[in-house]
């Protein structure tokens, strides 16, 4: 997981600057690499209700409340992943990113850090993420206090009409 302004200032740069080989693969990252555990976690923060289970009884419960109570959850297509022994069996590799790094090395704009490091989704962008989906009606709002609020967002009525219409279910997913 990577933040967007991220992606967009290494492919603005690529789109600028080339490296001297003659083919090459800019793999984005970011530093330090974001973790589940971490990714989740941050649900707590913002006052959600979650708790940690152990992976076993979790695996069960999902394919129970997948298959049996409700297939049209957005979960289900999804399923397949967590069959086998998830924790095991996934491994994301290490991106080699040094490409990235060099075109980063490349632009000279002072405004923008020029390496990935300090590039990972923070608690306070997490912050921002669930907000947007709190607004667009994806996540119900936090029912606890948590150590942060969310931040305040808008969100344009443009866009939720859209979800609306094209989505087909409305607010929540």
């Amino acid at each position: 997981m990577v933040p967007v302004d991220h992606v967009a200032h290494i492919v603005a740069a690529a789109a600028l600057y080339s490296l001297k080989q003659r083919s090459y693969t800019i793999h984005v990252t970011g530093h330090p690499r974001s973790r589940f555990v971490d990714i989740l976690s941050s649900l707590s923060h913002y006052g959600f209700n979650v708790s940690t289970i152990d992976y076993v009884p979790w695996r069960i419960a999902l394919e129970r409340y997948t298959i049996l109570e409700s297939k049209d959850n957005a979960l289900y297509p999804l399923l397949h992943f967590v069959l086998d022994d998830l924790p095991q069996s996934t491994k994301a590799p290490e991106l080699e990113d040094r490409n990235a790094e060099a075109i980063l090395q490349m632009d000279k704009n002072p405004a923008e850090t020029a390496s990935s490091e300090g590039t990972g989704v923070t608690v306070n962008e997490m912050g921002l993420y669930l907000s947007y989906l709190v607004a667009i009606g994806f996540l119900e709002s936090p029912t606890s206090v948590g150590q942060r609020t969310l931040p305040k967002i808008e969100v344009d009525d443009r866009i939720l009409e859209n979800l609306r219409t094209v989505g087909g279910r409305g607010g929540k997913h």
